[in-house]
C-alpha cells in the first residue's frame, strides 16, 4: 500500500478541510430541532441508506459491496482506569444522525457519541463530545478501537469475491488506518481530523476479532479545563475501488461535515411541513413521517387508480397500514439498504405514503385533467384528519376532515383556485351543505360528488 501520494494529498487538504471547535459543537445543540425516536436497544438499531448501514451491538458498518468494520469500540482513560462506552443510558434516532449519551459520573464527565450519515459519500463521521462537568481541570486520553473484516456484503454474492485475511498498517505522517484484504482490493480508512495528535494504541476494550479480521486501535490525549467541552472526531471510509478512493473519501468527510449537516438538515426542515399529516394514531403518523424524512415525498403519478375503496374493505386496508407501521422507524433503514426485489414487492418504506394518502384520506389525483379526487374513508375511532401542502403537480393543498356521529365536514384549500376539487361522499350522508348553504348532488357507485373550483371549499355531510 503505497501512501507517499496520498499522505500529501492529505496534508495538504489539511489547511482546508478543518472545521472551527465551536461548528462541531453546534451540531450537537441542533439535534434537538430535529425530529427524533428514542431507540431502547442497541441491537435492534441501524441508521444509514441505500449505500451505506451501521447497526447492531457491535456497531457493524456495511457499504452496498462491501462490510468495512465489524464493530467498533470507544474508551476513557483517566489515570490508570479505562471507562468503556459500551453501554449508552439514552440512545436517540434522527433522520440522518443518531446519539448515543454516556454519563461517566464517577469520572465527573458526559460523552456523547454522534453518528452521521452523508446523502452521497461511502462513509461515516463520529462526532465524540466529551464535557468536564467538574470545575477542576482533566488530563483525557480517547480511544478508539476498529475490528476489520472486509468481506462482500450481505448484498453481494459469491462471485463478487473470496474473503480473505486483513491486514491494517498506521502511517505516522497521516495519523490514518489503512486496513486491506489480502486477496482483494478492498480498503477500509479511519482516522481522526489534523487538529489532532493520532497514536497507534491498542485499548482494554477491544471487540471480538473474527478468524480473518483485524484489530487496530488509536489514542489522542486531550486536556480538559472546567466545564469544557471538546469534540473529538472519528472518520471512517471505504472503497471496493483501491485506497485512493477510500482515502479521497475519508478527506471528503473531514472536509465536509458541516455542509452536509446543513444540507440534510434543511432537506428534514422543509420536509417537516410538507405533506404534513396529523392523525390519532401515533404510530402510523410516525411512520407517516419517516418514510417521506427517509424516502423523500411520494410524487402521483399520471394514470394512478384506487382500488374499489369503499366501505367493504377500508378495515381491511387499515389494518395493512398498521402491519406496515409496525417498529416502521427501527427497521426502516436496514429495509432501505437491504432492499433488492421486483418493483411489485414493494416494501414498507415504500408503501406508507401512498396507502395513507388514497385509502383514509382518499386522495386521487387526476393531472391530466387538473382534478384531485378525494374520498374520506376514516377508521370508525378517528374523529379527525388532516394533511397539509401536499403538492400535487404544481397546486399546493390542505385537507382537513372531521367525522363524528353522524356528521362529516371536509375542508380543503389549494393554491391553484382553476384546479377542480371533486369531493366524494357516501351517498348515506343525504344532507350536503357547501359553503354553509344545502345543496343538491348526484351519487354515482354508491358516493355523492361535489364538483368545485376555488381556493377553498368546505363540505358538511349529515346522515337522517
Amino acid at each position: 500500500m503505497k501512501t507517499s501520494i496520498l499522505a500529501f494529498l492529505i496534508l495538504f487538504s489539511a489547511f482546508s478541510c478543518q472545521s472551527p471547535h465551536s461548528e462541531e459543537v453546534s451540531l450537537f445543540e441542533s439535534l434537538e430541532k430535529l425530529p427524533s425516536v428514542a431507540v431502547t436497544d442497541l441491537a435492534d438499531f441501524s441508521l444509514g441508506n441505500e449505500h451505506i448501514l451501521i447497526s447492531g451491538t457491535q456497531q457493524q458498518i456495511t457499504l452496498e459491496s462491501i462490510q468495512l468494520l465489524s464493530g467498533y469500540h470507544a474508551a476513557i482513560k483517566i489515570g490508570e482506569e479505562t471507562n468503556c462506552l459500551e453501554n449508552a443510558t439514552s440512545i436517540t434516532k434522527y433522520p440522518f444522525a443518531a446519539k448515543l449519551f454516556y454519563p461517566l459520573e464517577n469520572q465527573g464527565l458526559e460523552v456523547s457519541q454522534l453518528q452521521i450519515i452523508s446523502k452521497d459519500k461511502l462513509g461515516i463521521s463520529l462526532l465524540y463530545s466529551i464535557r468536564n462537568v467538574d470545575t477542576s481541570a482533566k488530563s483525557v486520553k480517547f480511544q478508539f478501537q476498529a475490528n476489520t473484516d472486509l468481506q462482500p456484503s450481505v448484498l453481494k454474492d459469491s462471485t463478487f469475491g473470496v474473503n480473505a485475511a486483513d491486514q491494517i498498517i498506521f502511517d505516522k505522517l497521516t495519523g490514518i488506518f489503512t486496513a486491506k484484504d489480502e486477496a482483494n482490493d478492498w480498503y477500509a480508512v479511519w482516522g481522526s481530523s489534523q487538529g489532532f495528535v493520532v497514536s497507534p494504541n491498542n485499548s482494554d476494550c477491544t471487540p471480538e476479532i473474527s478468524e480473518l479480521g483485524a484489530s487496530a486501535g488509536l489514542e489522542i490525549s486531550v486536556e480538559l479545563a472546567g466545564n469544557e467541552e471538546r469534540v473529538i472526531p472519528i472518520f471512517i471510509a471505504g472503497s471496493d475501488q483501491g485506497e485512493f478512493t477510500a482515502i479521497e473519501t475519508l478527506i471528503d468527510l473531514r472536509a465536509d461535515v458541516q455542509p452536509d449537516w446543513d444540507q440534510n438538515f434543511a432537506l428534514i426542515d422543509s420536509l417537516q411541513s410538507t405533506s404534513k399529516i396529523t392523525i390519532p394514531d401515533q404510530e402510523i403518523q410516525e411512520a407517516y413521517e419517516w418514510s417521506k424524512y427517509k424516502t423523500g415525498l411520494m410524487e402521483f403519478a399520471k394514470g394512478l387508480k384506487r382500488n374499489s375503496g369503499g366501505d367493504d374493505d377500508s378495515e381491511e386496508l387499515y389494518k395493512v397500514i398498521e402491519l406496515v407501521s409496525k417498529d416502521f422507524v427501527k427497521k426502516v433503514d436496514q429495509a432501505i439498504f437491504s432492499t433488492k426485489g421486483p418493483r411489485h414487492l414493494s416494501p414498507g418504506h415504500v408503501m406508507i405514503q401512498p396507502l395513507l394518502l388514497i385509502y383514509p384520506f382518499g386522495i386521487l389525483p387526476d393531472i391530466e385533467n387538473r382534478v384531485t379526487y378525494i374520498r374520506p374513508n376514516l377508521p370508525v375511532y378517528w374523529e379527525h384528519a388532516s394533511i397539509e401542502n401536499l403538492w400535487i403537480d404544481d397546486n399546493q393543498i390542505s385537507i382537513y376532515i372531521n367525522s363524528a356521529d353522524n356528521q362529516m365536514t371536509v375542508e380543503v384549500t389549494q393554491t391553484q383556485k382553476k384546479a377542480g376539487i371533486s369531493i366524494e361522499l357516501p351517498e348515506k350522508y343525504t344532507k350536503v351543505k357547501v359553503l354553509g348553504k344545502e345543496v343538491s348532488n348526484d351519487t354515482k357507485d354508491g358516493f355523492r360528488r361535489i364538483l368545485m373550483t376555488g381556493n377553498h371549499a368546505k363540505i358538511e355531510a349529515s346522515k337522517d
